[in-house]
């Protein structure tokens, strides 16, 4: 919930702005801007998130730890889940639909942003992949259900054409034909790839990302021997 930082409901609240009075004509998209007014969330009411990892490696890491975990992201999330939800990683897919459903329904946009970063994370984890398949089989189901609700376009980035969505599954995919995961896990995923395609004529064929090379911001004070 939000609610204005300063009242605006009478005219003496709006004089007492220096605010244009209703009615008047806005001449410019940024004049436009300034007349809304300031919002902030009721205190209690935030949207409390699981708090996402900045870096994905652990302190003192050397330059080879560094550059696996950049590729593989499983101890950063193996961090959110030590945090957030010990014993439970089936927590993450709820907080994954709830940043979901928030966007789709409040439309309310770091949702949307919160709900990439955490899928992100969980693609890009091939140690986490092998390691907790009943979770990964869950989140090919939820997946299935949240793309029904969305425009296959819409994850298009207008300047560059580029598909988040499709780069960011198209590194899960890969991970799934590892012979140490399941079988049921890779079924599924082979099935779900295939519906995309079908559905949204995604192309998940060509080189992924992670098969580039990758460039690595070393820390302050770490030297490559």
């Amino acid at each position: 919930e939000v609610l204005p930082e300063a009242a605006g409901r009478y005219t003496r609240d709006r004089a007492g702005q220096r605010r244009p009075p209703l009615g008047a004509e806005c001449r410019s998209y940024a004049e436009g801007l300034a007349r809304l007014p300031r919002m902030r969330p009721r205190a209690g009411t935030q949207i409390r998130f699981s708090e996402l990892p900045r870096q994905a490696f652990p302190d003192g890491a050397t330059p080879e730890e560094i550059t696996r975990h950049s590729m593989d992201l499983s101890y950063a999330l193996q961090r959110v889940m030590d945090q957030r939800y010990p014993g439970r990683p089936l927590g993450l897919l709820a907080e994954l639909q709830f940043a979901f459903i928030c966007f789709l329904i409040g439309n309310v946009y770091d949702a949307f942003e919160h709900w990439k970063r955490l899928l992100n994370i969980l693609c890009r984890s091939e140690e986490a992949i092998e390691k907790y398949q009943d979770l990964y089989i869950n989140l090919i189901s939820v997946l299935y259900h949240q793309l029904n609700e969305i425009p296959a376009d819409f994850f298009v980035d207008i300047v560059s054409q580029d598909n988040f969505l499709t780069r960011t599954l198209q590194v899960l995919f890969s991970c799934t034909c590892s012979s140490a995961v399941d079988e049921t896990l890779r079924k599924k995923a082979e099935k779900f790839k295939a519906h995309l395609t079908k559905k949204f004529k995604w192309d998940f064929e060509a080189e992924p990302d992670d098969c580039a090379p990758v460039v690595v911001e070393l820390p302050e004070g770490v030297q490559v021997d």
